[in-house]
């Protein structure tokens, strides 16, 4: 059974068609969890090897040395290792040059332990507010709101996702969710975001360096607005934030016209430098949250295989005979399945 992390870039077209429609504990398979002591005037390394990224760099000391970095490193399986069936395509996306720590599940990230949740808070694009044929009571967010109120009792859920939402309308969204800048309450903040900021480079069928330049820049935009909501200040009782990759509805094909309504969003043909696009995007999703100690789910790989090309037997998603399709009829929407299968995913990634 096959399915693609690794050739997942209409999985940012798909997404963004859709919203225009509308902790870590130490060990793991770390070989240290901090630096080796320094000596004479060199400052310990913090967390050399496998546990590099948990580690802070050692002090500068002097005579006996600096002293050992003393992070934990990461923890659980390595990305390779969960999606090592789909890394052998044409792109290959490298998420553990970041050294994320990964759930055991391999559904997503393991950096944060979610716990006493007072406040839920959902942001982003239509794949979070929800849209037609699905019933509002099918939405990702009502059940994984309902689910995450029945382990934190009197949580509080608020929206302020709204269909065709890019990364820049994010700031909006928090100050409408959170007037003064942040809030009392532990608060976990959930999101999707991206894909009405990649619709356009899939349209024109931007090359592949001019693809990744705009890459860079959708997420140097996105990277500060998820940092300011870890800030403590803004936060004093602490906040969590776990927000998704972006899916397709090609199965790693590339093939827009697989769908045949996806032509009326202006999406047809093949964009192979979308995969350069994909690769640029997907592990900037990874940094962003390694950096800011978020978590990330793994959508796009979960849906792989649940498409409009999920029979086809030689497709690197193919998933075996009667897979079954998590997309609506507008080609781009999660179904009632895939809405649930969303709402899983991320319950599965906060409950470790």
């Amino acid at each position: 059974m096959k399915y693609v992390a690794a050739l997942g870039t209409w999985v940012f077209v798909a997404s963004a068609v859709v919203a225009c429609g509308g902790s870590s504990d130490d060990g793991g398979n770390n070989n240290t969890t901090g630096g080796v002591a320094g000596s004479g005037a060199t400052s310990g390394a913090g967390g050399a090897g496998a546990g590099g990224i948990a580690g802070g760099g050692g002090i500068a000391g002097a005579g006996a040395g600096g002293s050992a970095g003393s992070g934990a490193g990461p923890t659980g399986p390595k990305a390779s290792e969960c999606f090592k069936d789909i890394y052998d395509g044409n792109i290959k996306v490298d998420y553990d040059q970041f050294q994320p720590s990964i759930g055991s599940h391999c559904q997503g990230t393991n950096h944060q332990d979610i716990q006493g949740v007072e406040k839920l808070v959902f942001l982003g694009d239509s794949i979070t507010d929800g849209s037609p044929p699905t019933p509002q009571s099918g939405y990702y967010r009502t059940l994984l709101g309902a689910d995450l109120s029945a382990k934190f009792p009197g949580l509080e859920v608020q929206s302020c996702a709204k269909g065709g939402a890019d990364i820049g309308d994010i700031p909006g969204q928090i100050a409408q969710c959170f007037p003064g800048g942040g809030d009392n309450k532990k608060t976990l903040i959930v999101f999707t975001i991206g894909g009405n900021d990649i619709v356009p480079m899939a349209k024109s069928k931007v090359s592949g360096p001019e693809g990744i330049k705009q890459s860079e820049a959708l997420l140097a935009k996105l990277a500060p607005q998820v940092k300011a909501l870890k800030d403590p200040t803004k936060f004093p009782n602490g906040s969590y934030v776990v927000f998704s990759n972006i899916y397709e509805y090609t199965d790693a094909t590339t093939e827009m016209n697989s769908c045949p309504t996806a032509v009326f969003a202006g999406l047809n043909g093949t964009w192979p430098a979308g995969l350069e696009v994909f690769k640029a995007l997907r592990e900037g999703y990874m940094k962003i949250a390694v950096d800011t100690q978020t978590d990330m789910i793994f959508m796009g790989e979960e849906f792989c295989g649940h498409g409009y090309k999920a029979g086809d037997t030689n497709g690197q998603c193919y998933r075996g005979p009667g897979s079954a399709n998590w997309f609506d009829a507008t080609c781009i929407h999660p179904n009632p399945t895939g809405h649930g299968e969303i709402a899983k995913i991320f319950a599965t990634v906060i409950a470790e």
